[in-house]
């Protein structure tokens, strides 16, 4: 069973594909099961549509549904950004639509800065690290999600500035602290392939980190691309199954309303 449950369409504001150009890419390279996951980030000070228009996407997205009944499982997903910006907003954008499945992100912190916007060539990588981790753990304690996403985030971006990545055994405990969080609300991390997608970047995250999350208990991850262009839409479902059973994993999660349902790792 292959699977890609990170997808962008031209619906999210970086997205350059249309929904059926990524539907098309899932069935032509062999995925059963697809997760939509547009950017629904949240700003302080702006509606939770400023960046989604959710009334077409989700039209969309269920014309998709339709038109690939029975070539193509597709989820309506999330992907939800720092919601802690503005809880009010966050929790209309939930009332006002289903869902099957939420990335919880941080993408933005402080003045809804994106971390990949941040100069670390500037700034200490550790210490806006274990900041980044500061909002994460808060996110994986009192927000609503299924799987935590790409949680070394802002690990992409010092990489590709500076080659290097941040100390992550000075963030050991920070790290345990949001694991152990999703674990004991019964939720689930992000296996975020997207490096291997766009052949550059870090894996997010490292796969020492997905072993701590299986040796502390955790069971239930996704795997995805990230794709928001269809060249990279499920060029990486084998090669994430890969990566888990090296870590220690023997199945992999998909959703439906929310509920996991869990896969066998057949590579």
């Amino acid at each position: 069973m292959l699977v890609d449950y990170h997808l962008h369409s031209n619906f999210s504001f970086d997205g350059t594909q249309s929904l059926r150009e990524l539907c098309e890419a899932a069935v032509s390279r062999g995925l059963s099961e697809i997760a939509v996951t547009e950017h629904m980030d949240i700003y302080k000070d702006k509606p939770y549509g400023y960046i989604l228009d959710c009334q077409a996407s989700f039209r969309e997205l269920e014309n998709m549904k339709s038109a690939y009944k029975g070539k193509l499982v597709i989820r309506r997903g999330i992907e939800l950004g720092q919601p802690m910006r503005n809880p009010q907003e966050e929790e209309k954008f939930l009332k006002d639509y289903e869902l099957d499945f939420i990335i919880g992100s941080i993408h933005n912190m402080e003045g809804d800065i994106d971390a990949g916007d941040i100069d670390y060539t500037r700034n200490d990588m550790d210490q806006v690290f274990s900041h980044y981790l500061d909002w994460e753990l808060d996110l994986a304690l009192h927000y609503p999600y299924d799987v935590l996403g790409h949680i070394t985030y802002p690990a992409r971006y010092m990489a590709l500035q500076t080659g290097k990545q941040p100390d992550y055994e000075a963030v050991r405990d920070k790290m345990d602290a949001v694991l152990k969080a999703a674990i004991s609300r019964g939720k689930g991390i992000e296996l975020n392939t997207s490096s291997l997608a766009r052949g550059e970047g870090p894996l997010m995250p490292t796969k020492d980190i997905l072993r701590r999350y299986r040796e502390l208990g955790g069971e239930i991850i996704t795997m995805g691309s990230d794709a928001h262009v269809s060249s990279q839409v499920g060029t990486t479902a084998r090669a994430g199954q890969e990566i888990l059973k090296e870590c220690g994993f023997s199945h992999f999660a998909t959703f439906e309303d929310h509920r996991a349902t869990m896969h066998p790792l057949e590579v």
